[in-house]
């Protein structure tokens, strides 16, 4: 079971490496109607903030769907095990692409797509 978990996070890690500089990034349109979600029992976040972080930063290399593209297929991935993977970078994907809040609404808003 400890292989498959490191196995899922290094190949998150390294599909995240892929997320560039924002200047060439298009960004997604804004929600005005979002609204705080549940990610877990006692957690909320943003999910607008979420979506446009991951758009900015991770869709490049992660896929618009979350299918993967250069980067591992994010489906059914949990938000702690996004969340670490976003804090250590593991393989080629760079430590804190993004952090803070914008790491915990991703993290959030990718487990729950």
């Amino acid at each position: 079971m400890k292989k498959l978990v490191f196995a899922i996070m290094g190949s998150v890690l390294v599909l995240g490496a892929c997320g560039g500089d924002d200047a060439n990034n298009e960004e997604a349109p804004e929600n005005n109607n979002a609204v705080e979600e549940s990610a877990g029992a006692n957690d909320t976040y943003d999910a607008t903030n979420g979506e446009e972080v991951y758009v900015g930063n991770c869709a490049a290399c992660h896929g618009g769907d979350l299918e993967g593209a250069s980067g591992p297929d994010l489906h059914g991935i949990s938000a702690d095990v996004i969340l670490a993977t976003i804090e250590e970078g593991p393989g080629n994907m760079p430590a804190e692409l993004v952090s803070g809040q914008d790491a915990e609404d991703v993290a959030a808003w990718v487990s729950e797509q």
